[in-house]
């Protein structure tokens, strides 16, 4: 029950020492692999409930199985019937295709004499289908190239692949209890997220648009067109989602632990030093991914901690994509006229529009300067001329006690040399981040390792 899709790999049957393998419920889809052979100590196999086709490989006569199962699948041709299949039940071979030679199906006579009999007719089809995809390749290959000279965003903002499983207003409203209250998550800009139990008991997140809204249409396509392309453990990882004329909604991993500000707003949580560390450091690697680790740089715009959210091991990840940008064709830079949250947002974004990876690094370093402060970037005390950037460089390094989070060590614990030390170089850091000229500031990839060393310094000096 892990939603996996695709084919089950070959190497599988290098696994010689497995005992015990279900993949059943799942989209799987191809035939089941020649090398199965090769787990020699293998004594139960579930391959139910999923979209296999072919044979059932007559090699897998050689294993030592106890319990066989490939139930609800569609899987055609005779069943071996040597080995353990001697001791095998029509309880193991429900509902295929067109399984024969055992006792409860037809003979494989039959099945051959139909296969004879429809092969012509077969070949006919699948070259006529070739044709056809072919030349709708083509024309569709032409219409993307006369689109993307006019817009990107129309040609990306589509629906998910269909490697995810699509889920219905019905099952959204059932496992929401009709979007209740109750079940409420949180609220944003484009809409809500609710807290979802599916049938077979996982929790999902499930984000609804809010259509009364222009610009959240253009959210959801934008979460769909980033979401679907990037697979990052630090990036939100999108599970499904629902789309019609009326109603939108994607289907995300479920985070136990809720946000970063959450933890840090709360007089029901605490986060020390070292968990504030590694969770910036996650956030670190998601937005290293975003910007150097895909085909083109991805820019999140609106980084804060409300848009940080915590697994049930508490490691961070990057949420909310609805204004992020791609940069295409060597784009170094674009720009836009969507404005993210106010505090966090770079000056060349708020003042011209002008969006980069450099964007990203100045909200990272803001919202690192406030996960140790815990002091908002728009808190009534920065007005005027006075920014939290500026409250920290005039607090560097002297007055570092004085503004730092008195609830990052518990209550029977004092700051040491070493913390007051860890945060000086993290809040040095975070300057560095924020510096106004794009072109000065740290990149991802270095803040991270910057941070990571910070990290191993508080460890070994512990």
């Amino acid at each position: 029950m892990n939603q996996f899709y695709g084919e089950i790999p070959s190497t599988i049957g290098g696994l010689e020492k497995l005992q015990a393998l279900s993949l059943a419920h799942n989209n799987l889809t191809g035939s089941i692999p020649e090398s199965m052979k090769g787990m020699l100590d293998l004594q139960n196999l579930d391959l139910s409930f999923n979209s296999l086709d072919g044979i059932i490989p007559i090699s897998l006569e050689v294993l030592g199985l106890r319990h066989f199962n490939v139930s609800y699948n569609k899987l055609r041709g005779p069943i071996p019937q040597g080995g353990p299949f001697r001791n095998f039940t029509n309880l193991s071979f429900l509902s295929n295709e067109a399984l024969c030679g055992a006792p409860w199906f037809q003979p494989c006579q039959t099945f051959e004499h139909w296969s004879k009999k429809k092969k012509k007719k077969a070949v006919l089809f699948v070259l006529l289908a070739i044709g056809l995809v072919v030349l709708a390749l083509t024309t569709l290959i032409m219409l993307i190239r006369k689109l993307r000279r006019k817009t990107t965003t129309q040609i990306q903002n589509s629906f998910l692949g269909t490697s995810f499983q699509r889920v219905s207003f019905h099952e959204l409203r059932q496992m929401t209890n009709g979007f209740s209250d109750s079940n409420l998550l949180g609220s944003g800009t484009f809409g809500s997220v609710y807290k979802g139990i599916h049938a077979n008991g996982v929790i999902w997140a499930i984000k609804v648009f809010d259509l009364k809204l222009e610009r959240a249409f253009r959210s959801f396509d934008k979460e769909c067109e980033v979401l679907r392309k990037l697979r990052h453990r630090n990036l939100a990882k999108v599970i499904s989602t629902c789309s019609n004329p009326d109603f939108k909604a994607l289907i995300l991993e479920y985070m136990p632990n809720g946000s970063l500000e959450r933890w840090l707003y709360s007089n029901d949580h605490f986060l020390d030093i070292k968990q504030r560390l590694d969770i910036m450091i996650d956030v670190a690697c998601g937005l290293d991914y975003l910007h150097h680790g895909y085909s083109v740089p991805v820019v999140h715009c609106d980084l804060k901690p409300s848009n940080i959210l915590l697994d049930q091991d508490m490691v961070g990840h990057v949420s909310d994509f609805g204004i992020a940008k791609l940069l295409g064709d060597g784009e170094n830079v674009v720009q836009t006229e969507t404005l993210a949250t106010f505090g966090y947002i770079a000056p060349e974004y708020g003042q011209q529009g002008m969006v980069s990876i450099k964007c990203d690094v100045h909200s990272f370093g803001i919202t690192l300067m406030e996960t140790f402060t815990r002091r908002k970037p728009n808190d009534e005390m920065f007005n005027g001329e006075l920014s939290i950037r500026q409250w920290i460089q005039e607090s560097l390094p002297n007055s570092i006690s004085q503004i730092i989070d008195v609830n990052l060590l518990p209550p029977d614990e004092e700051l040491t040399p070493k913390n007051i030390a860890c945060v000086s170089s993290v809040l040095q850091l975070a300057l560095s981040c924020t510096i106004d000229a794009p072109t000065e500031r740290s990149n991802m990839n270095d803040t991270r390792i910057a941070l990571e060393k910070i990290k191993f310094q508080l460890s070994s000096s512990a």
